[in-house]
């Protein structure tokens, strides 16, 4: 039989012995997040763990607004994913990115949307709603979270930011604790990222917000120049970006492609609806992408 003209070489005997001499790779890593990139950032950390189990990631979540201070203070850290490539502007400035270019370096997009608590008791349904008298809103501080930034932003676009300031009654340091508070009623509205909502999907309920009015974030993830193992870190930044990472990125309702954003919410607004409904099947018919995180709430 003939060889096949078109196959592969065999590989040499040396390149054989030099592949399965190449080291494991090992190595601690630290990665500066926001707590909005949690979800997915920890799922992503286990399934890394297991490919490379001698790499110990150490993640340092909190708003993104305090990272670029400690980062100048410390000089620490291998990762960079802050919740607006604003803050890798930022870092980037200063001369701690090691390369970033925002196509190349987005994971995935945090969209903003309405939540409110279960029931919507204040019956709200669009953001010109949070300036009515007597709704109390809940705000992030725009110093300490991205979130807060894109509050101001919206609601000054809407020409009612001085009437919505008048109503909050909480300044939140990060996304979590609008959360929570719409989740127990301290709050009768809020705006959050979609993978921060889905995180009640059975205590809240979430509204769509259209297009022109609504945030879409982008989340890129870098390599800091402070790193002191550069080539592990840029495997863990790589990993992050492939397919199998961004998986994991849609799983908890973060989108991957601006162009869906509307069904991709549609998606999670249904979640919510099964996850309070005991009598609706859970499955990606009902679900979607979303079947794992309605099967833990429901459950």
């Amino acid at each position: 039989m003939e060889a096949d003209a078109d196959a592969p070489a065999p590989a040499s005997p040396k390149a054989v012995a030099e592949t399965a001499k190449a080291p494991e790779l090992e190595g601690r890593l630290l990665f500066h997040a926001g707590t909005g990139q949690r979800a997915a950032l920890d799922e992503i950390s286990e399934l890394f763990r297991a490919k490379h189990p001698k790499v110990k990631v150490d993640f340092s979540y909190k708003g993104s607004g305090y990272f670029l201070a400690d980062i100048m203070a410390s000089r620490e850290g291998d990762l960079y994913m802050p919740g607006e490539a604003f803050y890798v502007d930022q870092a980037a400035e200063r001369g701690f990115v090691e390369e970033y270019e925002p196509e190349k370096h987005t994971a995935a997009y945090f969209v903003t949307v309405i939540a409110t608590p279960k029931g919507n008791p204040k019956n709200i349904k669009t953001i010109e709603d949070f300036a009515r008298p007597g709704v109390r809103v809940g705000l992030g501080d725009p110093k300490a979270c991205a979130v807060g930034e894109w509050h101001e932003r919206i609601f000054k676009k809407a020409g009612i930011f001085d009437a919505v300031k008048k109503n909050a009654i909480q300044n939140a340091q990060c996304i979590p604790e609008l959360g929570n508070a719409t989740k127990l009623g301290a709050i009768d509205a809020t705006i959050i990222w979609t993978p921060t909502a889905a995180v009640y999907l059975k205590d809240i309920e979430i509204i769509p917000m259209p297009e022109g009015t609504r945030a879409e974030i982008p989340l890129p993830v870098v390599v800091l120049t402070t790193s002191k193992n550069k080539a592990v870190a840029k495997v863990l930044q790589d990993f992050v970006l492939s397919d199998e990472g961004r998986a994991c990125f849609r799983k908890h309702a973060y989108v991957l492609d601006r162009d869906r954003v509307e069904s991709e919410v549609e998606w999670l607004v249904e979640a919510a609806r099964v996850a309070k409904d005991p009598s609706v099947p859970i499955n990606e018919e009902t679900c979607g992408h979303l079947v794992e995180e309605v099967r833990r709430q429901r459950h």
